[in-house]
């Protein structure tokens, strides 16, 4: 009798190795290919999904759908599938394999990201989403597990085996057990309600991800949020603003659109999504972020056609003493010990100083980040300073009205409160 375990070899060619993970409606093996003396990943339907003739023909159709949708996007960095094939009625795709750790274990080894790196990581999956959709390619189970970061950097997007395809037959019996194909915490509205998906699917998808990574939580938490999306008919999640501060408005907006209940308000294609997100991509000489991250996905955007020697070396120097790689944040910072320092000697000049200044970066990073409420409390205080306490007090005015009832901001909300009462 045939069983998926470790030593038993495919075809007399590959032998596999460990269980990796599971892989959408099927298990993930490592194995070895001995004819080309390489790794390779071996993709296995779940023991018990396939019990009928129909069922089986099914799954066959599936594979060979997920290898064909992978050849069309051969170019991007999706795992190239190498083989199709089934021994003793158990079908099996041979997939390249690919080194790195999965962005589902990244994010529960960070928990928070910085922005540089979440805009890397959704950067890269818009540039294989936007190809995916021009082709009439619609992902459907977009989720952390399906996303690796490569020991190179690179992010790569796994698993098209529920992809709906432009000009396929409908849905398969197996992609329709239970509530539908995809994975329900993630899984748009209008996929969870058995509705018509199209690439702003995938794009909530993204919206999810950028949210998870900023947030470090996920929008539907739990079985509970998701009754609630059922029975409200609605999203149900926090607003960002709310758990992440320091983003820049631009960004806040993508991630509210990205999760617009109604597809028509989410933003149109990837490429839109990319060229909102680009300008928050580290450039190419900045150095490695504070945080050691042995794969980096702001490798390949920060070191461009480096050696690979080079990039080993990163890794292998340990943790980076080197300021973070968005660094136009240290700006910031500047102009608030200038304004510190003009405080005493010339608060006039601290006023205009600030003015003129000031919008730029509650542009840049919002009226909520924490670098500009302190540019705005030294606003505040250069104007009390120089005898304008009506214009201080408007200014301490509007930094209650933009952190009221944002728990994370509460401090700078009872800050200003103390300011406004004399304290």
């Amino acid at each position: 009798m045939f069983e998926i375990e470790a030593g038993r070899v495919l075809k007399s060619r590959y032998y596999l190795d460990r269980p990796l993970a599971p892989g959408g409606m099927g298990m993930v093996w490592q194995a070895y290919d001995r004819r080309l003396s390489r790794r390779v990943a071996v993709k296995f339907l779940t023991p018990g999904m396939v019990t009928t003739p129909q069922q089986r023909g099914e799954m066959l159709k599936r594979f060979q759908q997920e290898a064909g949708v992978t050849a069309r996007l051969g170019h991007l960095p999706v795992p190239a599938v190498h083989d199709v094939d089934a021994e003793d009625g158990h079908f099996y795709l041979v997939m390249e394999f690919i080194s790195g750790i999965s962005l589902k274990d990244l994010i529960a080894e960070s928990v928070v990201l910085e922005l540089p790196i979440a805009a890397s990581i959704i950067v890269s999956l818009c540039r294989v989403l936007a190809q995916a959709h021009r082709e009439g390619i619609v992902h459907r189970d977009l989720k952390p597990s399906n996303v690796m970061i490569s020991e190179q950097g690179f992010t790569v997007l796994l698993d098209f085996g529920i992809a709906r395809v432009a000009g396929a037959p409908e849905d398969t019996q197996l992609t329709r057990t239970g509530s539908g194909p995809g994975s329900p915490l993630y899984t748009s509205p209008e996929q969870f309600e058995g509705g018509e998906v199209d690439g702003r699917s995938d794009l909530y998808n993204l919206g999810c991800l950028l949210y998870e990574m900023v947030a470090g939580r996920r929008v539907l938490r739990d079985d509970r949020d998701l009754w609630e999306r059922r029975m409200q008919g609605r999203g149900t999640h926090t607003p960002l603003s709310a758990l992440a501060v320091g983003l820049p408005e631009e960004v806040l907006d993508l991630v509210d659109r990205l999760l617009a209940v109604d597809p028509a308000d989410r933003p149109a294609t990837a490429d839109e999504v990319n060229r909102v997100l680009r300008p928050y991509l580290p450039s190419p000489g900045d150095p490695p972020l504070s945080e050691f991250l042995q794969y980096d996905p702001t490798l390949p955007f920060r070191e461009p056609f480096a050696p690979e020697y080079v990039r080993n070396a990163l890794y292998a120097a340990g943790p980076s003493t080197a300021l973070r790689a968005f660094r136009p944040r240290a700006d910031a910072k500047d102009l608030h010990h200038e304004a510190q320092r003009l405080l005493t000697a010339d608060p006039s000049k601290a006023v205009t100083l600030l003015t003129e200044r000031l919008p730029d970066f509650e542009g840049q990073y919002g009226l909520r980040s924490p670098e500009v409420l302190e540019l705005r409390f030294d606003l505040a205080k250069a104007l009390f300073a120089q005898g304008d306490g009506d214009m201080a007090r408007g200014v301490c005015t509007e930094i209650l009205h933009c952190t009221l009832g944002v728990e994370v901001l509460e401090i700078y909300h009872m800050r200003a409160k103390r300011m406004l009462s004399g304290e």
